[in-house]
């Protein structure tokens, strides 16, 4: 078990049409990780809910919350459980 949250580099990163984020969770709590856009935007939503302490994985493939395919660019994906909050740079190439 995590004894401190973490938030891992997607891998691959750049990628093309999908990649993988790591994130890890102390303690029963609220979690949420989500894709924005340079200019703050909401992209896509990859977790929102309650998580029990662990290591999790989730594929985010390239698509906004409407299911449409995201131009090539850099995103920001950010971590919220708790108090604890993180961001990382991830780059989509086609």
């Amino acid at each position: 078990m995590p004894i401190v949250f973490s938030l891992a580099q997607n891998y691959p990163n750049p990628f093309n049409p999908i990649t993988k984020i790591g994130y890890g969770i102390a303690e029963d709590v609220a979690v949420s990780v989500i894709v924005y856009n340079l200019m703050g935007e909401r992209v896509a939503t990859l977790v929102n809910g309650r998580k029990e302490p662990g290591y999790y994985f989730i594929n985010w493939d390239s698509r906004n919350d409407m299911g449409v395919n995201v131009s090539a660019g850099v995103y920001i994906y950010q971590i919220r459980a708790g108090d604890y909050v993180k961001s990382r740079k991830l780059i989509l190439l086609k």
